[in-house]
């Protein structure tokens, strides 16, 4: 027995069976290692010893709550433990995510990047074909092209080939221009 090397009971899965110990039962036996009494350590901690109790038969072991916490760190401290470690034994580790977990997480990031690339693309190519299809003139019909004479140069073409005078002499924008003077 003396050559065999001290096994923790929190991280040494030889112990309780590969499972770990609960916070309350690692309390526990530090608390009887050290020979101190549950009624000692209460009035030592100012405690109930009924939450003691509680604390020690892991019924506090799902709720790590602010009051639990501070029970955990209030009596650890008190056993000379570290309090802060006794805190984090009691919240545990988060589980770390598997490469599966991983990989599945980027493949489906990548999908859809992928479904949104060819959503953009079809959307594009749409709104092109909307906008050619507006643009253009019905199937069938051919454009016209409508010219457009200017009224008062038509006038003026007029007054020339008629022979006026003063049509020639003066500027052909003053000349046909009604209602316009000086």
């Amino acid at each position: 027995m003396g050559d065999e090397p001290e096994r923790d009971v929190w991280t040494d899965p030889a112990v309780d069976g590969g499972e770990r110990e609960s916070i309350g039962s690692y309390l526990a036996s530090q608390r009887r290692l050290r020979g101190i009494s549950l009624d000692e350590l209460a009035t030592r901690t100012r405690i109930p010893r009924r939450n003691l109790e509680r604390l020690e038969t892991g019924a506090f072991d799902d709720q790590p709550d602010g009051f639990v916490r501070g029970f955990v760190r209030t009596v650890a401290a008190e056993l000379g433990l570290d309090a802060q470690e006794a805190v984090m034994r009691l919240m545990g580790e988060p589980p770390a995510p598997d490469e599966e977990w991983r990989r599945r997480r980027v493949g489906t990031a990548l999908a859809l990047a992928g479904v949104a690339a060819v959503g953009l693309g079809v959307a594009g190519w749409a709104l092109l074909e909307a906008a050619r299809w507006v643009a253009s003139p019905a199937p069938g019909v051919e454009e016209e092209v409508v010219y457009r004479r200017d009224a008062v140069q038509a006038l003026w073409e007029t007054q020339r080939a008629a022979g006026d005078a003063t049509a020639d002499e003066e500027d052909p924008g003053e000349a046909g221009a009604p209602g316009v003077g000086p």
